[in-house]
């Protein structure tokens, strides 16, 4: 009779624990097949604006925000422009903060060496790890700034059937704050386009007009380029490689934006170099230590700069709520 009760009692155990083990499997998988990407819209607890965010829930469900790349140039674009990190170059891991005079005095005098030995005598850091110093950049992510664009810019890009997500990422990215930012290379406006591209798409470019300074005009040329060329190109090289693609995924979102930022042949000799045993998300974070021919540093950080934007936008945005209503899901 005891043995009887007992095997009841196991047999209820373990059929709880199969239910357990089912539900857990069920919400696991019901996360990984909901879309990653949802637009939400709040009303501005400041001055009662309403604000739309695509919020890309994958992101912490995949761990990305737990990444030290990411958190890295969070860190970055919330410090300000006083201030400088010390960082480990192959880690991206901060390891002082100094200020911006020392830097600025000790790089004029040639002792920026001098200051990295001092640094890895007191960190402990290995001789085989480099060290950096990178600036704060939180005045020029002025994510509040660009709220009432980004609205402007998502309509655009959707009236012109492109996944508006391509919108708000690279607002986010090049001129959270201005359009009047010029790259070294020559891109400007919000959209930071090149003269070529912007020609390419009608845009006047000339020495008393440059119509990339035109918000409308400049989203036009921007999505056509996202459209036409980023994404398809995007898609292209990643079946030439072998990489199984699926384009509402966010990795492919962010290999998109590569191409938006390097050009698609410098994505294309990237993914060349890399084994087609990673996929995913795995691929766009081994592109983030690949180097080969043009893809170095700078092609490298995007999708990076990407999400942490895309992080910091959202905790600002979420900080000022002050209600909150799903519209629809987008994807």
């Amino acid at each position: 009779m005891m043995r009887r009760g007992l095997n009841l009692l196991l047999g209820g155990i373990t059929l709880i624990l199969v239910m357990v083990v089912a539900c857990n499997s069920a919400s696991v998988k019901k996360a990984q097949t909901e879309p990653c990407i949802k637009e939400i819209c709040f009303v501005r607890n400041s001055d009662g604006a309403k604000i739309c965010i695509f919020r890309a829930t994958c992101v912490q469900r995949d761990g990305w925000d737990t990444l030290p790349e990411i958190r890295f140039w969070r860190r970055i674009v919330s410090m300000t422009k006083d201030s400088v990190l010390v960082n480990i170059l192959e880690t991206r891991k901060g390891i002082d903060v100094i200020p911006r005079w020392m830097y600025d005095s000790l790089d004029a005098i040639g002792q920026l060496d001098t200051l990295r030995n001092e640094m890895r005598v007191k960190h402990k850091v290995h001789d085989l790890q480099n060290i950096r110093f990178t600036g704060g950049k939180n005045h020029f992510y002025k994510f509040d700034d660009i709220s009432l664009k980004m609205a402007r810019g998502v309509q655009l890009f959707d009236s012109l059937g492109v996944d508006p997500f391509y919108a708000q990422s690279i607002l986010l990215i090049e001129s959270p704050g201005s359009n009047k930012q010029k790259s070294i290379a020559g891109a400007y406006g919000n959209f930071q386009l090149m003269p070529f591209v912007a020609k390419g798409y009608g845009l006047r470019v000339e020495a008393r007009i440059d119509e990339r300074e035109n918000f409308d005009r400049s989203a036009y040329a921007a999505a056509r380029l996202v459209k036409e060329s980023c994404i398809p190109l995007a898609r292209k090289w990643c079946e030439q490689y072998g990489f199984r693609v699926d384009e509402s995924a966010l990795w492919f979102k962010l290999l998109a934006l590569h191409c938006y930022n390097a050009g698609p042949y410098t994505v294309k000799t990237a993914l060349s170099v890399v084994p087609t045993s990673i996929q995913g998300n795995k691929l766009i974070q081994t592109l983030w230590h690949t180097k080969v021919g043009y893809w170095s540093s700078e092609a490298q950080n995007y999708s990076q700069l990407a999400i942490a934007c895309y992080l910091e936008y959202e905790k600002a945005v979420m900080a000022n709520k002050m209600e909150s209503k799903t519209r629809y899901d987008r994807f």
